[in-house]
Formats: structure tokens, C-alpha cells, sequence
């Protein structure tokens, strides 16, 4: 079910106006890759309420997703009737916004770990409209950037839950 060809139809691209990066680079329509899955659940002023991110390992790539994905049947542990899960292609990795895509290569700007989080923010916000989630989900190294966003203050994002891949730092 969840094979190559599926991740090809759910694939998706947003283009945000512009990206600025922590040394103040700023590039303009930035491509972000992502799918969703699941079911949204929205409040009384319309935002969604039920949003999981899920953070991909070390290629950064949304299809990393596929690590849960057998587990959102009915009465399992990330039923999509339940969640609305958001999965993109991390800032730097190819599909977004990276060295190859914008065609700069070695003049991509450089970034931090920070800036992935705050793509992922700003994409999340620009998009949806969400300026909180229910949880974070990662593996590898999706692990890591979901625990940066978890400490990070000035990602300013709200978060209820997390689950990373490396528990013993958690």
C-alpha cells in the first residue's frame, strides 16, 4: 500500500516568498516538498488542532514518513483518523530547498540546524496556519531536529508531545 508509487502521488510542493537563514541570507521562492496524511481536526477559529510532525532521518526526505505509516490504522498508536500528520523534505536535502534545487551549489547559503527548524515553522505556518502541534515524530536523524525543536525557544513553536528516536536523551 504504501509503496514508491504512492509517495510519488502524495507528494506535494508549497513555495514560500522567501527564507532567512540565521546569518541573515535570505532567499526568495523557496520551495518546500512535503505530503500530509491523515485526518485534520479543526477548533472553533478554524486551525488545525491534531497536527504531528514528523521529522525525517538523515536524507531529510518527506517519504521518511513511511518508517509510521503502518502504524496509522484504526486503534493503532498514530491512527490517521485520529492525527493529521505534516512531513516535508528538509531545508539542504534535494526536493526542497537545497544547493541543487536553486541551482547555487556551493554558494547555498550556509545553515544550521536552527534554520531546518525554522523552515519547518515558517512552512508550517505559511501553509496551514498552524502555529502549534500535538507532536513531534523522528528517526535518526529527524530525532534530532524534532529535538531542536523541542528545546529550540525561538522556533516558537507550541508543542504538547515528542517522541525521538534516541530516547535516552529525551
Amino acid at each position: 500500500m504504501f509503496d514508491e508509487e504512492f509517495f510519488e502521488n502524495e507528494k506535494k510542493q508549497f513555495i514560500m516568498d522567501s527564507f532567512k537563514f540565521q546569518n541573515g541570507e535570505v532567499l526568495n521562492d523557496v520551495t518546500v516538498e512535503y505530503m500530509t496524511y491523515g485526518t485534520p481536526k479543526y477548533d472553533e477559529n478554524g486551525l488545525i488542532t491534531n497536527t504531528i510532525l514528523y521529522c525525517g532521518g538523515s536524507l531529510g526526505s518527506f517519504a521518511g514518513i513511511s518508517k509510521i505509516l503502518p502504524l496509522t490504522f484504526e486503534n493503532c498508536p498514530f491512527d490517521a483518523e485520529k492525527y493529521f500528520f505534516v512531513s516535508l523534505t528538509a531545508l539542504g536535502s534535494s526536493g526542497s530547498c537545497s544547493p541543487s534545487l536553486t541551482g547555487l551549489k556551493n554558494k547555498f547559503p550556509e545553515y544550521t540546524m536552527v534554520d531546518v527548524v525554522n523552515f519547518q515553522k515558517q512552512f508550517l505556518d505559511e501553509k496551514f496556519g498552524i502555529n502549534h502541534v500535538l507532536g513531534l515524530v523522528g528517526n535518526s536523524m529527524g530525532g534530532f531536529v524534532g529535538q531542536n525543536i523541542k528545546n529550540c525557544l525561538s522556533c516558537r513553536i507550541q508543542l504538547r508531545s515528542f517522541k525521538g528516536g534516541n530516547e535516552s536523551q529525551n
